[in-house]
């Protein structure tokens, strides 16, 4: 028989944390604090949980975004009472807008500590607000069979929560008496407490099924409206299929990441669309058909000449809004054009106020049904698609010529150029991690096609730079092969504390840093003629050295020389164990003069060719 938990608070979270082990959460992330010790301890001791320890709350809580990422499931977010909760909340918007499932455990001050001037307590009820998908005020710990039932309930709704169209982040508070510790409290668990209350034993000797369960079914389309977008397809030959990032949901519900792409592609070969598809999409990079995907749609629709020929009748769009905004300037130049947002937990994604459907649906099992409500020979305008895939590979020319070239790029260190060499350099089954701000619209920009599956993976719930190294992380540990981050300086800066993760818990990645000694992104916008000003607020110069600040943290940092010896030195960093920075030295105003010559080279080209 097992031993009996040592008191009634390590009881009640031994059993909740059972009850999510059997539910399939396998990872937690636990921040030091004295109040939430009953929860680190259960799930420290319980065999199925792999735990991280992490001393930085806002980096513990991203860790977890990240698993969740690149998973699917749910990791477990746990911290003390205070201002710890509230560190976790960049990361709980993140995974509310992103999609993310997260399971947040907060620990509290019992219900008498409250308001009462106790130290390290707040009001944490609905700390989150509307970010999370569900919030529970679980109670202090209590003998009694029906408490016991309920608390096994919540743990299984709490996943069931979490990963439930849309998935996001869920909030349950944990008041805790005294003692925390697992120390014997006499009369606190009776002797007989097996024979009288076997419910809160189960998984402790033996294993045993959930207690309770949440079963979902992806949701799928009517044939009606099916059949009224296929009427649509027919009547708009000139259509477009826009693929933004992409957040897909656990094993065994719905289509999984790497089984998207071939869906799309089947359903752009029925429609005879163009798909412009940015890397988060899962379409740039894989073994499946890529003859309608059109990688450089960014710089095939900053060449006015190209855009302007353009009239779509007809859009198709799948995940979050494209990051890169020539997209969005296309469909404003056309506002009538009908838009279908598909995604499968109904979000209203769409910030253009086009005439837009909403669809409710798994994205791949709608592109099966619609592509099946097509005729074999419905090709759309051959003409219209022939003009995207001469344009796409005149751009990959120029774009090639551009960097090559002495009167273009030459061998300079260009940011938008890092993407089209990892591109060349990720092997099959990586994954590559893109910061926000500039890298995540150099990426959409500058990355070309590839024909090994490489995973990526973005934060564009709220397209936050904070959590950045930490996100990466966590999503580096739920993935089976080697792992890159690619991030501009201050998402680095923003979460040096993740490197201490890395050290604590024997962590790897290779982190590829483009450091331009500021906000590069500023420069592409108006406020960069304000001199001073713009310096001081805006570009934020730091002049900080990354390689004492990695050395401080026990990881390793290389400067190439040049893009010969970046590609050497990527190549032998990935796999290696431990986390190696790459640190790649730009300007930021040279970086601005070096985007506008690549695009004057892709418009160049296109011209030349009589596509603009």
């Amino acid at each position: 028989m097992a031993e009996l938990p040592a008191n009634l608070n390590t009881l009640w979270a031994e059993a909740f944390v059972a009850e999510l082990a059997l539910a399939g959460v396998r990872t937690a992330c636990v921040s030091p604090g004295s109040r939430s010790t009953p929860l680190t301890l259960a799930l420290a001791r319980h065999p199925d949980f792999r735990v991280f320890t992490i001393l930085d709350e806002r980096s513990c809580a991203f860790f977890a975004l990240g698993v969740g990422k690149a998973s699917g499931m749910p990791a477990v977010a746990v911290c003390t009472s205070g201002t710890a909760a509230a560190n976790f909340h960049p990361a709980v918007l993140e995974a509310s807008h992103g999609e993310v499932p997260l399971i947040v455990l907060t620990a509290d001050r019992p219900p008498e500590a409250r308001d009462t001037g106790a130290g390290q307590a707040t009001d944490q009820l609905k700390l989150f607000g509307t970010a999370v998908r569900w919030f529970f005020e679980v109670g202090t710990p209590e003998l009694r069979d029906s408490a016991l039932r309920h608390l096994r309930g919540l743990a299984a709704r709490a996943v069931f929560a979490a990963t439930r169209a849309p998935a996001g982040p869920v909030h349950l508070n944990f008041p805790f008496h005294k003692p925390l510790e697992p120390i014997p409290v006499p009369g606190d668990v009776p002797a007989d407490f097996a024979a009288r209350f076997p419910l809160a034993m189960r998984g402790r000797s033996e294993p045993a099924a959930p207690y309770a369960r949440g079963t979902q079914a992806a949701p799928a389309v009517a044939p009606r409206v099916l059949q009224r977008l296929a009427e649509q397809v027919r009547a708009a030959p000139r259509g477009l299929i826009l693929c933004g990032p992409m957040t897909f949901g656990t094993d065994g519900v719905g289509t999984k990441w790497n089984e998207w792409p071939a869906t799309v592609a089947a359903l752009a070969r029925r429609t005879g669309y163009p798909i412009l598809a940015e890397p988060p999409s899962g379409l740039r990079a894989g073994p499946h058909d890529q003859s309608h995907v059109v990688a450089h749609g960014e710089a095939l629709l900053r060449a006015e000449g190209f855009r302007r020929r353009l009239a779509p009748q007809f859009v198709l769009r799948f995940g979050s809004m494209p990051t890169g905004k020539q997209q969005e300037v296309l469909l404003d130049e056309h506002p009538a054009c009908p838009v279908v947002v598909v995604n499968p937990g109904g979000s209203w994604l769409e910030p253009t106020h086009h005439p837009a459907e909403v669809i409710a649906a798994d994205p791949g099992l709608f592109c099966s049904a619609l592509a099946e409500c097509l005729p074999e020979v419905h090709a759309g305008d051959a003409g219209w698609r022939e003009r995207f895939a001469r344009a796409d590979a005149v751009a990959a020319a120029a774009l090639r010529d551009a960097y090559a070239a002495p009167e273009g790029l030459g061998d300079a260190w260009c940011e938008g150029r890092v993407f089209h060499e990892l591109a060349e350099l990720l092997p099959e089954g990586a994954l590559l991690f893109t910061a926000s701000s500039m890298p995540v619209r150099d990426l959409e920009a500058f990355a070309p096609k590839s024909p090994r599956l490489v995973r990526h993976l973005v934060s564009r719930g709220v397209s936050g730079i904070d959590g950045t190294l930490s996100t990466a992380l966590g999503a580096a540990t739920a993935h089976a092969g080697p792992a890159v981050l690619a991030t501009g300086d201050l998402a680095f800066l923003h979460d040096a504390n993740g490197l201490l993760a890395a050290k604590t818990e024997n962590l790897s990645l290779t982190v590829v840093l483009i450091n331009n000694d500021g906000g590069g992104i500023f420069e592409f916008l108006p406020i960069a003629a304000f001199g001073e000003e713009y310096e001081r607020h805006f570009a934020t110069p730091h002049g900080l050295d990354f390689a004492a600040l990695c050395a401080a943290y026990g990881a390793e940092l290389e400067r190439p020389r040049d893009w010969a010896d970046f590609r050497a030195r990527v190549s032998r960093a990935l796999g290696r164990p431990g986390v190696r920075v790459i640190e790649v030295r730009t300007e930021r105003r040279a970086n601005r003069a070096q985007h506008q010559v690549l695009w004057r080279a892709v418009a160049g080209k296109l011209a030349l060719a009589g596509l603009a």
